[in-house]
Order: C-alpha cells, then structure tokens, then sequence
C-alpha cells in the first residue's frame, strides 16, 4: 500500500528545530559591545559613579601595590578599620557575597538580566585535612545551591583547596597511578574530588576545574582527565581549564581532545590566558629551566583564537567556556558560531567573565541570546582578598582594562546627563 502521509522527515524534530533557530538567527545583528546603555542599565546613577571611582583608583600602580602589601596584612591582623575599608571598596565590586546566602540577590540581579553566575568559592586554600574538607563542603553546598536554582551555571573547583600544595608539586613529575592506595593524602585528595563531581553528575551541575602554576599542572590535568572520563560520558559536568599563555596549550588541547574521543568520553574545556605570568617567569629564572610562558602577547592571542577555532570546530565532542575580557576573542567566537550556524545558546559553548568586569561584554552578549555568566567569587573579607589582590596584580582582565572600563562608564553617564 502506497504511503500518502507525505515526504520522510530527514531530520529528527531538535534537529530541525535548531536549524530554524540558527535561520532566524542569522538574520540578527552581532552584538554591539559599544552599547553603554544596555551595559549598564541594571546600575543607577549613584553605583555608575561609585565604580568610575574605583576604576580610577585601581589604575594607580602604587596604590594596588599598598593594597596588596598593607591591606592584607591590616585585614589579618584585624586593625581598625581594615575590612570595612576592603569590604566597601574592592571587595564590593569584584565580589558576590561573603557566602552563598548573602551573594544571592547579586545572582539574582544577574539573573533578571540573563546572566548566569559561576560560584567560585575564593578563600585561600589552608594546609590541614580539616581544612580541606571544609572547602570539599563548601563546594558541596555550591552544586547544592545550583541545584535550587537555575541562575547559577556551574561551581568552581580549585584543586589547591583540596590537597597540599606539597603534594601536588611532588606527584607532578608523575604519571599518577589511580589505583595505589598507599599514599593515603592523595587517595583522600580523589575522594574529595570524586565527590565532588559525583554529585554534580547527579544533580546536572558543572564542575570547573582551575588551572594552577606549571609546577603542579600536570597533576590537575591528570585528576581532570579521570573525572572527566568518570563524569562525561553522556553530558560535560567537568571541564578542564586551558591556559593559553604557555606555549605548549594549544597542543595539549588537542591532545587532551583526541584523548577522549579514543577513550570514549566528552572533553570539556575553559579557555583562558591566564594569571601567574609574573610568578613563572620569575621562577624559571631563579631555577634556570627554560620559561613556560609564550614569547609575546601576540602569540598568545594567536594560541588563544586558534582554540576557540578549534572548539567550534568540533562542537559535538567538546563543551568549551570562553572565559576571556577580550574583545577581540568574544567577536572572533560569535563570528566563528554564525558561519559554523551553530546556535547562540548551543549547550557547548559557554561565555564567562569576572564579575564587576567588562559589563559591556556579558550583558550585550545576554541581549544577543548567548549563553553568558559571570565568574562569581564569594566568601569572607579575610578569606578573600588575597584572591582579589592577585588577581589584580597578575591577570590582565583586572589590570590591563581599566581605561577601557573607565571610558565606557564615562560615557553612559554622559549618555545619561550625569557626568
């Protein structure tokens, strides 16, 4: 009997579905990062001024250098004074919360606006068992959270919060040997991280694994690897962290990609530049091996667009978050997705930047349809701002782009009339 119930369907119903989104995409414009209105229309007046000020502040070497020197010894030692001047200065900008309960309306205040948040728990990590399972707990209570709520994307995992800087220096020589159970510090590191991912797995949250110094990278990939040849067999829940400042990246991207496919699971990947140029360079040189970091700005930025290229290029087996403040690298991702016709909002890719920075990235993207969430650091004053200080001394997204952030702020207040 002749079928008359019309052609065969060539595609199943998602399929066609994101093809149409893809069509009705491509006849939207790119994002506009010039757009001070929708950048910042979630500040008032008075919070636009207070952040111009900040960013003046911060663009002062000498100041950032006091900071780091005095502020955070006045904090520790609990002098008058100290934290409420930390909390109401750089602490208020950069940070969400001093835990998840008191960074919630900064979640949601993202959240009304389409951004989602990374929970990244800053305190610095501490040298005890006790301590280390207290940090396990508090990234427990993140995914936790998560779970709760569908304004959080992901949780934070710094393996240093985990185990002993010590150990990780030591094994990272090594091809580590998962299953020898005589080394009981680091079989009680895996299951801290296991359980961890374990429970992401179960409640559909990632885990974002933080890149470390050279000297005790190699560990964390290897424990990354394992998780995410645990965890990423049918969706990403862990993602490795990629930093493309060091020369040999790009490679061990796609080294790390062709490892998964033969192994049979799904490779997950944060690219970022990265943040301890300063302490390579200078170690390298005080122990006279031959210096990790790339050999100028520019081949950096070329290792850094050629993952994103490659990422794109091989979206259905890699999950990739592109963790970056440059303009330039956000264009190149979302003119690499609309020739590639991959939807804005493809589970597998990602956009990230710190919170209290490059506004005119995140939320012009979020207005575009793109998946986009700040990278969002919570936890006590004292706890947190050696987190803060290094990040502004080491990374370029803090240091090197205050003109740009102070330009923009400027002209949204005189877009307003208030400047």
């Amino acid at each position: 009997m002749k079928d008359t119930s019309g052609p065969v369907r060539k595609f199943p119903l998602a399929e066609q579905a994101a093809k149409d989104l893809v069509a009705m995409e491509q006849a939207l414009p790119l994002p506009d990062f010039s757009d001070t209105e929708k950048t910042f229309r979630h500040l008032s007046d008075a919070e636009l001024k207070y952040s111009a000020r900040l960013f003046q502040l911060m663009g002062l070497n000498w100041l950032t250098s006091i900071m780091s020197s005095l502020g955070v010894g006045a904090v520790k030692l609990g002098l008058p004074g100290a934290e409420w001047s930390v909390k109401n200065t750089i602490y208020r900008q950069f940070v969400g919360g001093t835990s998840l309960v008191t960074a919630l309306p900064t979640i949601e205040r993202l959240f009304e606006r389409n951004v989602k948040s990374i929970l990244d728990y800053g305190a610095e990590a501490k040298n005890s068992e006790e301590d280390y399972n207290v940090f396990m707990k508090e990234v427990l209570r993140a995914i936790e959270f998560s779970r709760e709520t569908e304004a959080s994307a992901a949780v934070v995992v710094k393996i240093t919060g985990l185990s002993s800087d010590a150990m990780l220096e030591w094994l990272n020589e090594q091809e580590i040997d998962f299953d020898d159970d005589t080394h009981s510090q680091f079989q009680a590191l895996l299951r801290r991280l296991d359980a961890i991912c374990g429970q992401a797995e179960k409640f559909g949250i990632q885990v974002y694994i933080d890149a470390e110094e050279s000297w005790m990278q190699n560990t964390i990939d290897q424990l990354a690897n394992k998780m995410m040849a645990r965890y990423n067999r049918e969706k990403v829940i862990v993602l490795n962290t990629f930093q493309l400042y060091r020369h040999d990246r790009l490679q061990f991207l796609i080294d790390s990609h062709t490892r998964a496919r033969q192994e049979g699971y799904l490779l997950g990947a944060k690219l970022v530049r990265g943040a301890y140029m300063v302490k390579e360079k200078a170690r390298a040189e005080e122990k006279g091996y031959p210096s990790p970091i790339q050999p100028s700005l520019e081949a950096t930025h070329h290792d850094y667009n050629t993952a994103l290229r490659y990422c794109i290029d091989n979206i259905n087996t890699i999950a990739c978050c592109v963790g970056s403040h440059n303009e330039a690298s956000i264009r190149l991702t979302t003119e690499l997705l609309a020739a590639a016709q991959v939807p804005r909002s493809h589970p597998h890719i990602q956009f990230a930047q710190l919170l209290g920075m490059s506004d005119n990235l995140t939320f012009n993207l979020a207005a575009g349809g793109y998946n986009v969430a700040k990278y969002l650091v919570y936890g006590p004053v004292k706890e947190v701002l050696p987190y803060l200080t290094r990040r502004a001394q080491e990374n370029a997204s803090v240091t090197g782009e205050m003109g740009r952030e102070l330009k923009l702020i400027h002209q949204e207040l005189a877009r307003r009339g208030k400047a």
